[in-house]
């Protein structure tokens, strides 16, 4: 029995065929530095591509959480508990727990203090040195009427800070808020 095509099928069959191409959903590796993703309701922006994983800013920065009450240690911090708890089961129930991956945050204050340590997170707020490694790509997007939280102190309690977090203000420059600030 000769194989048909498909012209000849439907040729047969009286009616046209039509086969949908199913897409593919690009992968977090195919993107560009720079570009930016949505992943279920948020978007992010690709800051870095390793060989085995993808390095993503939250588009909205966390702009308007506040950081906590009365502490400005981010292991210890709500916005910690929030972005690893609340949000990271939201983001995980798109992306997959598997997808995630746990990492090391290194808490040194602005003045160089390592009282708080490091800290292993599966979400987490960039630190000043990360802001300054991705400025060129972040400005890209830089919001023009807000500010947004980072993981680094200003100082710690031993110093008599224990409530100055440094942040970015709308124009891309490093400053300083209250870790109970959320406005």
């Amino acid at each position: 029995m000769k194989e048909m095509t498909l012209k000849e099928i439907q040729e047969a069959l009286g009616y046209e065929i039509k086969i949908v191409e199913k897409k593919t959903q690009k992968q977090l590796a195919e993107y560009e530095l720079g570009e930016s993703v949505k992943l279920g309701k948020f978007e992010f922006i690709i800051l870095e591509q390793g060989d085995t994983y993808t390095k993503l800013l939250l588009k909205d920065f966390w702009k308007t959480a506040r950081f906590d009450e009365n502490s400005n240690n981010f292991s210890e911090s709500e916005i910690f508990s929030d972005l690893n708890t609340n949000f990271y089961n939201e983001l995980s129930s798109v992306v997959g727990k598997e997808n995630i991956i746990k990492h090391s945050v290194d808490l040194t204050s602005d003045d160089g203090r390592k009282d708080y340590g490091s800290v292993n997170c599966n979400i987490s707020l960039l630190t000043c040195d990360m802001y300054r490694e991705f400025v060129e790509i972040i400005d890209k997007y830089r919001i023009t009427s807000d500010w947004w939280w980072l993981a680094t102190t200003f100082s710690t309690a031993s110093n008599g800070y224990d409530f100055a977090v440094r942040c970015v203000n709308y124009d891309g420059t490093l400053s300083i808020n209250g870790c109970s600030n959320n406005d």
